[in-house]
């Protein structure tokens, strides 16, 4: 199916989690038109913005399991993330056939233990990991002088509304891929301003929970003091980040 016909059907662009679960339930959406949707749009888009390093080759497979999952499954006994493609910031772990690199080529190749905790808990949640979102390299924290959004492995990353204006970082990707519908909901990673800052830029809600109350387990740090997994969506904001 068209990545046109999809988005005829059903309005993806600017869709929350919540409308994007009603369609799921309406028959008016699966997983894997949804998959395909956000897929062709990183391939359209990303060229110029950079805001995906790259993507999960099992992706469209892990949405036909969901889809499947949904067929013989009674309504309303699927957790609340079923079916629903998410990006993770370069610096968070996923133990699968993707890299976690913080968008450094000094980790390219190199294999995590296991997921991030943040990862389990998206998979129990029935998240599908749609890909790793760039970054400014190592968090911002490979030079004082690199610009905000870049890293050696996805280039420059761009803001979707102003391809000239600073996209801020670290958590660049995750805020350039919201804003430019490669996907609904992304997670990012804060020390100093790292989720909020390129939110407010790109024209999307960032969310940067209490230190503390989100797991950094298998995530590249930078200070226990500070360091806190949130995410990033579209308006209307309605992810309360209780699957984190």
């Amino acid at each position: 199916m068209s990545t046109d016909r999809s988005d005829d059907e059903f309005p993806i662009r600017e869709a929350t989690i919540n409308d994007l679960q009603l369609a799921f339930k309406q028959n008016k959406l699966t997983s894997w038109q949804l998959v395909e949707f956000y897929l062709g749009e990183i391939h359209r888009l990303n060229p110029v913005l950079n805001g995906v390093i790259e993507v999960n080759p099992d992706a469209l497979s892990q949405a036909d399991e969901a889809d499947c999952e949904r067929r013989v499954k009674a309504p309303g006994s699927l957790p609340g993330l079923h079916g629903i493609p998410i990006l993770l910031k370069d610096n968070i772990a996923t133990k699968d056939k993707m890299n976690t690199t913080a968008g450094s080529y000094a980790l390219l190749g190199s294999v995590v233990p296991r997921d991030a905790g943040v990862v389990t808990k998206l998979r129990e949640a029935g998240a599908i990991i749609l890909g790793k979102a760039s970054l400014s390299e190592w968090a911002n924290f490979r030079s004082s002088n690199a610009p905000n959004g870049f890293c050696a492995r996805g280039g420059q990353g761009k803001n979707p509304y102003v391809l000239s204006a600073d996209p801020w970082g670290s958590s660049s990707g995750s805020a350039i891929s919201v804003a430019g519908n490669l996907v609904a909901v992304s997670l990012g990673t804060e020390t100093d301003g790292s989720i909020l800052s390129p939110s407010s830029s790109n024209s999307v809600v960032g969310i940067k929970p209490t230190v503390g109350l989100t797991s950094r387990a298998g995530v590249i740090p930078l200070t226990p003091r500070q360091d806190s997994v949130g995410y990033v969506e579209p308006l209307p904001y309605q992810f309360d980040g209780c699957y984190l």
